[in-house]
Order: C-alpha cells, then structure tokens, then sequence
C-alpha cells in the first residue's frame, strides 16, 4: 500500500471516528449547558455556589485518584493487536480495570477523610459536609475508564458515542425534574452521580460485546500484564499525575476562588469555566480519536506519515482558536445571559479571559497525544507539573487583589507555558525521529519483533 493511500486511510477513519464523537460530544455540549442553566436559574448564585463547590471538590479528589486507564489500553493494547497476542491483551484489560478499582476506592476513602479539613476555608456547614462526602464518594466509584479504551482501541467510537450520551441526558432530565420539584442543592448532586453510573455500567456492557479478548483477572494475570507490558506502571502513574494536573489549575481555581471570595463568585466563576471549557471540548473529542491513531502509527514505525498528521492537525486547530477568541469577546455576554440568567453578568470578564486560555489549550490539542503515542508520559508530567506551579506562583501573587479575574489571568499565564513547553518538546522528538528514520536498515529493530522499539529511545 502506498503512503498515500496509507494517508488517506488514516484520514477517512479519523474522520469517521471524529464524526461519531463530535455527535455524542455535540449532544452532551447543548445538554449540559442546558443542565447548568437549570441548576443554575433554579438554586440561585448562592445556592448554585454550593453546588458548585461540593461538585468541584468531587471532581479534584477524583482526577487525582484515577489512573488514566484507557490510556494504557490504547498505548499498550495497539502493540499486541499489532502483533497478534490476544492472551497479553486480556491480561492487559484485567490489569487496567483492576486499577479502576483499586484507585475509585481508595480515592473515595481519601475523599470522606478529607472532607474536615476541606471545610473551614469552603465554609462548609455540617449538612454540606455530609453532601460532599457522600457525593465524592459516589463520583470516586464511578469513574474506571478501561471500557472506553477498549471501544476506542477496536473503534468502536460508535458504540462510545451512544454510551457517552446517556449521562448528559439523564443529567438533563434529573434536573428537569429537580426544578419542577423545586428541590435544592442536594438533588442536583444526586443526578450528576446517578448519570455517572449509568454511564460507567453502559460502557462496561458495551466492552464486553465487542468481539476481543474477555479482561483476565486474578494474581497471576496480574503479574504476567508488568512483565508483558514494558514499564507499564511507570506510564499509567506518569500519565495520571499528569492529567490530574492538566484539569488541577480549574479546579483548584474555583476551590480557591470560592475560599477567598465566597461561594457567589465561585459560582460565577465556574459558570465561566464551563462555558469556556465549551471551546475546548471539541479538542477533547478530537484528541480521543487522534491518540489510537499516533498509537498504531509509532507501533507501525512511520514517522514520516506521523509527522504529516501532526502539522496538520495543529494548523487547523491553531485557526479554530483564532475564531474561538473573537467569537466569545464578541458574544459572551449574551451567551453566558442566555444560560445563566442576569443574576450571573458578573461574571462576563472571568468568560472571556478563560475563553483566552482555553484557546490555547485548542492550539496545543495534539501534542500531548502525540507525546504519549511515543511513551514521553514523563515527559508530559514535567510539563504539566511547571504549568501547575506556575498557577500556583500566579494565584498566590494574583488572587488576594484581583478575585475570580486573578485565578482567570493566572490561567492564561499557565496556558502560555504548558504551549510553549510541548511545542519545543515536539520538536525535539520530530527531529529525532527523523534522524532514527535515516539509520541503514540492519541497525532498526523490526516492528513485527518489538513494535513499541521506537518508544523507548528516549524513556525521558
């Protein structure tokens, strides 16, 4: 087959893929914004503070607690299905999905212990106390990500999109019901942890019907998925801390802001974040469908084609942020008025500064994908461990002055670095590859014999 029929091959089933996450994506964008207006236009700024709070306290707890599963499925699982070895393949779906557990547990103990100390600065009553607690813990069981990486790995994103779609929709409808009711806080909470169940249970039927190896669990399943999987454990917990710390400048932003300015602009603030976070979803979609493609092209050893996706893929996400900032300076005020009503015109300024930062975040889509398709998961840490302490410097230098607008132009300036470090570091790695291309053939180890060779060049 040529390189360009190869291209066009990748292209057409990249496209296939997008289309079907875009729908689902789509579909959860328009249902979740119109969840947040409810929440929102029926609890009022200060009741949807709370809610806000206890939901983002959740959500931090479980972004440090869960392995970023189907990661590894994807990273490891394209090596196996490339050379034949369905037996590894089970066993590497045992060991991931064992981790979803082992991590949803222990991050839900972690999260009621913490509940305490996380009261005084958040203002916490005691009935809040409790909501938060029950609440994470729920979150912390719900949220195994292995059944979505055996969809995507055998792109079955089809399947993915149906799954993904019952959340928001059950999500929608609970806080229909919620507002007619006219319940408070304490449901909305309800409904968001029932959606992220049903979920979690729709995904794991879906894995399970694909015709692919059955998950392997047990001791020795175990054990033998460390060996078969070069250094496996060291990825799953370098690419976990850092998408932990990838969402930590959000969430710890809105923690933080609702400490110092109370929960009414902590509530602004997130309402912000989410309306933002709207320009970058497409970029999530876009990345889960990029990322098995990277995985089978570094396993196939084609650089040349690999660095072709990449350019351009960034070029067009480059444009797209370009449109994405004029659009919102331009109508954010009407949009963040529409969903969340007058009570929430505060927050205008915290939209389009974090409007900024996701922008740049939509320039630098494809390049932690790519990072983790050749096995630079440390690599992605650093990065993503500077860019959390660089929000940290500016939130500690920018919030006591400046409020909510303090923890949105520290996320500009985080975004900035996080851009920076992964642009110069993909350079690196192209150049590199590049230069391994042109080694004589007797020198490069065969990918039929070592399919992830190429990842381990440079472990760093």
């Amino acid at each position: 087959m040529t390189a360009e029929a190869r291209g066009s091959g990748i292209f057409a089933r990249l496209a296939r893929n997008l289309g079907w996450l875009a729908g689902s994506r789509g579909f959860t964008g328009v249902t979740s914004l119109a969840y947040l207006a409810i929440a929102a236009r029926t609890l009022g700024p200060i009741g949807f503070g709370a809610f806000t709070l206890v939901l983002t306290y959740g959500q931090l707890i479980a972004n440090f607690a869960q392995f970023q599963s189907w990661k590894g499925v994807i990273r490891y699982g394209a090596v196996h299905v490339t050379a034949g070895q369905p037996h590894r393949l089970a066993r590497l779906f045992g060991f991931t999905a064992t981790l979803d557990l082992a991590a949803g547990v222990l991050g839900a103990v972690v999260a009621v212990l913490a509940v305490p100390l996380a009261a005084p600065p958040l203002h916490w009553d005691a009935a809040q106390q409790q909501s938060a607690q029950l609440f994470a813990a729920v979150l912390l069981l719900t949220t195994g990500t292995t059944p979505s990486g055996m969809l995507r790995l055998f792109d079955r994103f089809d399947l993915l999109a149906y799954t993904e779609a019952l959340s928001p929709a059950i999500r929608l409808i609970g806080s229909i019901a919620a507002w007619a009711s006219g319940a408070g806080v304490g449901a909305f909470l309800a409904v968001w942890v029932s959606a992220a169940a049903v979920q979690m249970i729709a995904q794991w039927i879906a894995a399970l019907m694909l015709q692919s190896p059955r998950p392997v669990f047990g001791r020795r399943g175990l054990i033998a998925a460390v060996h078969e999987n070069h250094r496996i454990w060291r990825f799953m917990i370098q690419t976990n801390i850092s998408s932990s710390l990838s969402v930590f400048w959000m969430q710890l932003g809105t923690l933080a802001v609702g400490s110092v300015a109370g929960p009414v602009e902590a509530g602004g603030f997130r309402m912000a974040q989410r309306l933002a976070k709207g320009i970058t979803n497409p970029v999530e979609t876009a990345t889960r469908a990029l990322y098995p493609e990277f995985a089978r092209l570094v396993a196939e050893d084609d650089h040349k084609k690999l660095r072709h996706v990449l350019v351009r893929v960034c070029s067009i996400a480059a444009a797209l942020a370009s449109l994405a900032v004029v659009a919102t300076g331009m109508a954010g005020a009407a949009i963040l008025g529409f969903v969340a009503g007058p009570d929430f015109a505060f927050a205008h300024e915290f939209l389009f500064l974090l409007s900024i930062a996701a922008a740049i975040d939509l320039a630098e889509f494809a390049l932690e994908p790519f990072h983790d398709a050749h096995g630079r998961a440390g690599r992605v840490l650093r990065i993503r461990a500077v860019g959390a302490l660089v929000y940290l410097v500016l939130l500690g230098l920018l919030l006591p002055t400046l409020g909510a607008r303090g923890a949105a132009l520290a996320a500009i300036g985080t975004s900035l670095v996080i851009f920076a470090q992964f642009a110069i570091s993909s350079m690196q790695i192209l150049n590199r590859t590049v230069d391994c291309s042109r080694e004589p053939s007797f020198q490069k180890t065969s990918p039929s014999v070592a399919p992830s060779a190429g990842v381990r060049r440079d472990p760093k």
